[in-house]
């Protein structure tokens, strides 16, 4: 065991962009954005669509969670050179999104207040299950706060969600969308920040890679 791994038990679930090859860290940044695209569109879609129904979100979150575990789970079996603590927890979480995604968008058909109920739980435990896959790949990287305000805020998100007793649709529907539409912009800015220095640098040294110098 190294140094580092001694020092800090979860560096084998960190993403350091400087162990990453050049189209690894393409592919992760490419992760976060379609994440923080996906969520922007769905936030924005459900702010202005003053008629939203309990329905409407349940869809729309309902794509927003496949689409992220499904990128997830495709960066994690397809990247090289990405830690095996990190791919485990990657797929073992994105897994969980992907069902509770699969399972909200196949029971849309259930009587309004028993949906509610799916919804809150499904997105509760979804968020909850993104902050803590955020969190724990942040590491002690420059673009780490970033990492860390998607992760809380996600955290926050779902356990409010799974908190407050008696969500009405309205206010679960603008609650979810003001936090997807925050936690996009958080994610587009993860997308924006990782890995940048090291890309520079392996553009002014002619590598593809930095082997074990984490400056991302």
């Amino acid at each position: 065991m190294d140094n580092n791994s001694a020092a800090d038990p979860l560096n084998a679930f960190h993403l350091h962009a400087g162990q990453l090859t050049r189209s690894t860290i393409k592919a992760v940044r490419g992760m976060f954005a379609v994440t923080g695209v996906f969520a922007l569109a769905v936030g924005i879609a459900l702010l202005v669509w003053p008629d939203a129904t309990i329905k409407v979100a349940a869809v729309l979150m309902a794509i927003y969670f496949i689409v992220d575990s499904l990128i997830r789970l495709v960066v994690a079996l397809r990247a090289t050179l990405l830690s095996t603590g990190w791919r485990i927890l990657n797929i073992l979480l994105s897994l969980i999104i992907l069902i509770g995604g699969i399972f909200m968008i196949r029971n849309t058909t259930l009587a309004q207040e028993v949906l509610l109920l799916t919804v809150v739980f499904v997105v509760g435990i979804s968020w909850i299950v993104e902050g803590i896959l955020a969190l724990a790949e942040s590491g002690m990287a420059r673009s780490q706060g970033w990492a860390i305000a998607f992760g809380l805020l996600s955290l926050i998100a779902g356990i409010s969600v799974l908190a407050i007793p008696g969500w009405s649709a309205v206010v679960l529907i603008t609650f979810t969308a003001i936090s997807l539409v925050v936690t996009g912009v958080s994610a587009l800015l993860r997308a924006f920040t990782f890995g940048k220095d090291v890309l520079k640098d392996m553009d002014a040294r002619g590598s593809n890679i930095i082997d074990g110098e984490v400056i991302d």
